[in-house]
């Protein structure tokens, strides 16, 4: 399962396609970065 994140709400939850937040019923669904991603979103702003 994958982990999403709604950017309206904040609500965390796991599913497969979600379609919108089961909290809000937003559509605003990002997929949530694990460990090694956020190092490296973090390294690439820091080079800037």
């Amino acid at each position: 399962m994958k982990k999403w994140i709604c950017t309206n709400c904040n609500y965390r939850f796991e599913t497969e396609n979600p379609k919108d937040c089961p909290y809000c019923g937003m559509e605003t669904l990002i997929k949530e970065k694990n460990a090694s991603e956020l190092l490296e979103e973090v390294g690439r702003l820091l080079e800037n």
